[in-house]
């Protein structure tokens, strides 16, 4: 059960609120009813009025008024434009006919409903000297008019603060001021009816009333062509900025690349994923890397050989994220692909990255280097690349003490790579050679069958 407490001209009205049901319970005390009989105008029907009932127990007089459930509060007419607020304001006045009966009544949110036509009917009356409020006269009825306008309009004052004395304030707009400064019933009827008119025409011209079925129509495709355009703009978004910046790099690396300026061709790139990049765009990048990288020029165009529009993915990526100094990715690339001489030089480069970082600690750079000249070590030995573990002979006066405490020092990427290019070489000139002894036991044979015809034909002379 909800509770509405209405304060006005000193009086304090209750209602319990049931479902449809309002209920007022007054002490006989509060009001002059002397017969429960006076108290039969209070349920006589009218428009006026909601259906209300009266009974009497012992010094309590009940009231209970019926509200239809389909009526509008407070509330739900704050929500409603402009032209219905002003019209529904209008309505009002036709109270002004009860102040010459013995109804009595009070203007207040709270003790007015609305039909579906915003026609205005009161929830409490009084009877003139019998119950309260014992009198209402055009004064007091002008002024709640005033304070209702006023309210339904403001977003800063509420009516029991506007009947409390603060109209004489609500001045924020040009409506208010004016609805404050009327001084009679005419005055303010005609003030309302005007502006009631002008907004009605300003609505008619920029508003159209449709069907319900047809805005329901409206409101689905509204809500669809809002989907579409969403799912529209995905694509958009994603061409305008992601696919379109990534062509406008590739676009500027191959001009780069054509110009040989491998430098800029991998700044272009640098953002990229290598992974997403087309097969041209890992070779060009792979092949400035390598261009780029610290090694002597005999080293590089063994690597560079390999290096093609053709040449497996993975070995174009091992070079791409060596050149970006991710040495553990490029290793397990190397791994994927099987190649121990790329595998042995990422471990050196790891050995090198780890000796150079400023953001490792004595001892956390020890045991990484350590750890990678172990793993370093266990590929020289099981390949018998013995000569890449051989100590370098220059630039090592500083490591003499780690060198003679048994620790091998690790080979430098430019004998990695030279081993690389002797295994070429070595199978190269072994291929040749096959070529050679299998040419000679060409010839032999060849000579062998030459003989043999001159013989048979010396034979041949001989008998004749």
């Amino acid at each position: 059960m909800n509770e509405i407490t209405i304060n006005i001209e000193s009086m304090t009205f209750q209602f319990f609120i049931k479902d449809d049901k309002r209920q007022l319970k007054l002490a006989k005390s509060q009001t002059r009813v002397k017969d429960i009989r006076q108290l039969a105008l209070i349920c006589e029907e009218t428009d006026y009025f909601v259906p209300a009932e009266v009974a009497d127990e012992d010094d309590i007089i009940t009231f209970s008024f019926t509200i239809d459930h389909r009526a509008q509060k407070w509330a739900d007419v704050s929500k409603l434009g402009r032209s219905d607020k002003l019209r529904l304001l209008c309505n009002l006045a036709r109270f002004r006919k009860l102040l010459t009966t013995r109804m009595t009544f009070f203007l207040h949110p709270d003790n007015l409903i609305f039909d579906d036509n915003l026609i205005p009917s009161l929830v409490y009356r009084g009877i003139r000297d019998v119950v309260p409020p014992y009198e209402i006269d055009e004064e007091k009825f002008i002024l709640q008019y005033k304070c209702l306008i006023i309210a339904l309009f403001s977003k800063k004052y509420s009516f029991d603060e506007l009947y409390s004395g603060s109209i004489k304030n609500a001045t924020d707009t040009e409506f208010e001021r004016q609805v404050g400064e009327a001084d009679n019933f005419t005055s303010l009827i005609k003030l309302l009816e005007e502006n009631y008119i002008k907004e009605k025409k300003e609505t008619e011209k920029n508003m159209q009333y449709v069907p319900k079925k047809r805005f329901r129509l409206f409101k689905q495709l509204t809500f669809i062509m809002i989907a579409l355009s969403v799912i529209l703009a995905v694509p958009t978004v994603y061409f305008s900025f992601v696919k379109s910046p990534f062509q406008k790099h590739l676009i500027e690396a191959h001009h780069h690349f054509l110009a040989q300026d491998y430098g800029k061709v991998i700044s272009e790139l640098d953002g990229e994923n290598p992974e997403k990049l087309p097969d041209s765009g890992k070779y060009i990048l792979a092949y400035s890397y390598v261009k780029t990288e610290s090694l002597d020029e005999a080293p590089k165009e063994a690597i560079l050989k390999n290096v093609s529009l053709k040449s497996d993915a993975n070995y174009l990526l091992y070079w791409i994220y060596n050149g970006r100094g991710d040495f553990d990715q490029s290793v397990d690339l190397a791994r994927y692909i099987d190649d121990p001489v790329l595998i042995m030089y990422g471990f050196v480069k790891k050995i090198e990255k780890a000796k150079n970082d400023p953001n490792l600690s004595g001892t956390e750079r020890e045991e990484e280097v350590q750890k990678n000249q172990e793993q370093l070590k266990t590929y020289t030995d099981k390949y018998g690349l013995e000569t890449l573990l051989k100590l370098q002979n220059s630039d090592t006066t500083n490591n003499s003490e780690e060198t003679n405490q048994g620790q091998a020092q690790e080979p430098n990427t430019q004998d990695v790579i030279k081993q690389e290019e002797t295994t070429e070489n070595k199978d190269v000139n072994a291929q040749k050679n096959n070529e050679k002894t299998n040419e000679k036991a060409k010839e032999n044979k060849e000579n062998g069958k030459s003989n043999k015809n001159v013989k048979e034909n010396k034979e041949n002379e001989n008998k004749k």
